[in-house]
Parts: structure tokens; sequence; C-alpha cells
């Protein structure tokens, strides 16, 4: 959200570092970026594996960070490298636009019927990459996905495909705008108002740069440029021009630091807390069940954390306008981390492509786009599995 963003805006502590922090041709930021990659693509793909009928979306969460903390405390473990969750699991269902990370109390389970965005980050060293994938849970496998659900998939899967395609050195941002908006005209549908894509740096996720979904000609354009990272959010939804608001029936659970907020607590337990997630989280999102899971004491400070600003909720997000013709709206989003690499050498994407979900809509894209979405991107692969001895055969201790 770009509202948001604003609000989480972090001032870097060392500006003059900032074109060594994100050059991509040194080889160690980019084993990190693809360490960080190959964490964020193996939690992805074990949470959508495990995203059935009567899963508790509690513990679908938890089986991503389990994943991600267990990974990134296998590499860079010779000095000071911070490494975590760059962003909590979230299991958005349906109408739910983003940051539903429940609570273990919460006995929310998935059922037949239900459309899943699974969303979730990793970092190595403040390095992040983000994804997001949408499934559909069917009685029946076999057999595709058709109707409004599909169409709306479709859209944003393709659209998607078309954003890694079109973000390119000295491309404008607003073309990605664009193609969204056209394409999910094709289908019939619409992009949620107040979401966005955003340039990533380290350390920070939502750089001022924002490329919202809703094209809006007076938005500020601008140019990509060598060695910046972009994580495309593309999230769309069946009903028209809707616009992604504060949900009042879901608890807010995801926080993130403030740097910028003063301290000084009155609390023992907020004390404790405010150390635990300085440690542990930085200044990344986190859930309030991992801060929880590691002390239950921790709960208690919480309430003077988030009074005083330190910490920032993340609330979820719905659209509640949830009837479209006699069908309940419906949100399908796709994620997916790009990296523009310098001298010349494109667009490398580091959230890997995974399968279109089996769905069919009776609607496409335009030619141009068909053509568009037949080319090749480069993507960063792990030659071999992330160990603490190494990665892509190199030496990430």
């Amino acid at each position: 959200m770009s509202q948001l963003a604003r609000q989480l805006k972090m001032v870097d502590t060392m500006p003059d570092a900032e074109d060594t922090w994100n050059n991509l041709g040194d080889s160690t930021v980019m084993q990190k970026y693809q360490a960080a990659a190959a964490f964020t693509n193996e939690a992805l793909r074990l949470v959508l594996s495990s995203c059935k009928a009567g899963a508790m979306v509690s513990q679908l969460c938890k089986i991503g960070d389990d994943h991600i903390l267990l990974q990134v405390s296998k590499v860079f473990v010779k000095g000071n490298v911070e490494k975590g969750i760059a962003f909590p699991t979230c299991i958005s269902v349906n109408n739910i636009v983003c940051n539903y990370s429940p609570l273990e109390a919460d006995s929310s389970v998935l059922k037949v019927g239900d459309i899943v965005k699974v969303e979730l980050g990793a970092h190595v060293d403040g390095y992040a990459v983000t994804a997001g994938h949408t499934i559909v849970l069917t009685e029946n496998p076999m057999e595709p996905v058709t109707g409004r659900a599909a169409d709306v998939i479709c859209a944003a899967y393709m659209a998607a495909e078309a954003a890694v395609r079109l973000v390119k050195v000295g491309a404008e941002s607003s073309e990605v705008s664009r193609a969204v908006n056209s394409i999910a005209q094709s289908f019939g549908v619409s992009p949620v108002e107040g979401t966005s894509s955003h340039l990533m740096k380290r350390f920070l996720l939502e750089a001022d740069q924002a490329i919202p979904n809703s094209f809006n000609p007076e938005t500020n354009d601008f140019t990509f440029g060598e060695n910046e990272v972009i994580s495309l959010n593309i999230v769309l939804s069946t009903g028209t021009g809707l616009s992604a608001q504060e949900s009042s029936s879901h608890p807010t659970t995801l926080l993130q630091r403030d740097v910028n907020a003063a301290q000084g607590f009155k609390l023992k337990s907020s004390r404790a807390a405010f150390n635990a997630v300085t440690r542990t989280f930085g200044v990344f999102p986190f859930s309030a069940r991992a801060l929880v899971d590691m002390d239950t004491a921790f709960r208690l400070g919480l309430p003077e954390l988030i009074k005083s600003g330190v910490l920032v909720q993340r609330p979820v997000f719905t659209v509640e306008e949830e009837i479209e013709q006699g069908q309940d709206i419906i949100v399908a989003q796709f994620k997916v981390t790009v990296a523009l690499l310098p001298g010349g050498q494109g667009t490398i994407r580091l959230s890997a492509p995974l399968n279109a979900p089996y769905v069919h809509s009776t609607r496409n894209v335009d030619p141009d786009f068909e053509k568009l979405l037949k080319q090749d991107v480069k993507v960063a692969k792990a030659k071999a599995p992330l160990t603490s001895a190494g990665a892509n055969g190199m030496d990430l201790s």
C-alpha cells in the first residue's frame, strides 16, 4: 500500500554506502540475493503444497516462517550477518487482499472452493526477495477452474508475467501499470486500488518509487535503472474499481519496527519484547505469533510498543464489497522479485516461475501481450541445495 509505505519509510543509516550495498555486480551481494531467493522459493512451494482443505491457516503460516528461519541459519555462518524473514508468511483467502497471518488461537481453516493467496519473503544481510502465488482448492484437481475465478487468476498471472518482461533498464514504470490495466480489462477484472509494486533496497521492502496497479496518468513516473531490485506485486479483483480497505473483522497481527520512533518503556516485558524484535526481526515485518512463540510474556509488552509508535501495525486489507452479480468478490495475487543487472546484462528473475494454477478462462490477452509473454527471462537458480557449505557452487560462509 502506498500510504503504508510512506508511513513505514525508513531512514538509511549509511546513505554513502547505498551504491555499494545495491551493486549487483558484486558477487557477494548476488550470492546473498540468490540465497534469499532460494529460501523464498522453497518456502513458497512448501506452503502451497500444504494448502489442503481443513488445513489451519495459522499452521500454514508457521510452516513457511519456520522453513525460512531454518534455511537461513545454515548460510553465512561466519560474522555478524543478519538473516531471516523479509515478509512473514500470509495466507489471504478469497476477498482478503493481504497481511493475513493469524495467531495460533485463530481456528480459521481452508475449505474447498477457496482462492488462496500465499505471500512470503526471506532476506540475507538485508537483501530481500519476496514472492506470492494464488491457487484454488478444488474437489477434483483434474478439472480446471472456470468462471470468474479463472478470469481474475489468469489476468493476474499474465499481468505479473508481462510486468517481469517490461522491467528493463531505461523503461518507464508507467509501462507496467498500463500493461496491468490493459490485461485486467481484457479479462473483465480490475486492479485493486491502493496496491502497488515497489523498488526495494537493502533493509527496505518499500522504497519511495512505487508502481500502482491502478494506472493514473498523474502518478509520478520513473525510469528503471541498473542495480535496482523490484518487487512486482500484481493484485486484481473481480469487482470494479474496488479499493483495499482495512478489515474490521480480522485482527492485525503483522508489525514492523519504526527506527525513527523514540524508545523508553515503562514495562519490563515491553523492553524485553523490543530487544527480541530488534535482535530477531530487525526492520522487517513480522507476525505477532512468531514473537509470542519465543516467549509468551512478550504479549504483555506489545500494547505499549504499539502505542509508543515503536511498532507500526500492518493491518489486514480486504475488498469489503463481497457480491458481484450474485457471487463473492475474488482477489488474485502474484508477486515476483526481479533485479536489473549492471553492464547491460538484462533482467534476472529472483522469485522462480511457478506453473499457472489449473484454470480455464474463455478470455485472453491482446496479441501484442501474447508476443511479450513468449519472451525469455533469466532466472536465478541454485546449482546445488543450499547448505552451510554453499549454494550455486559458491562458499556462503
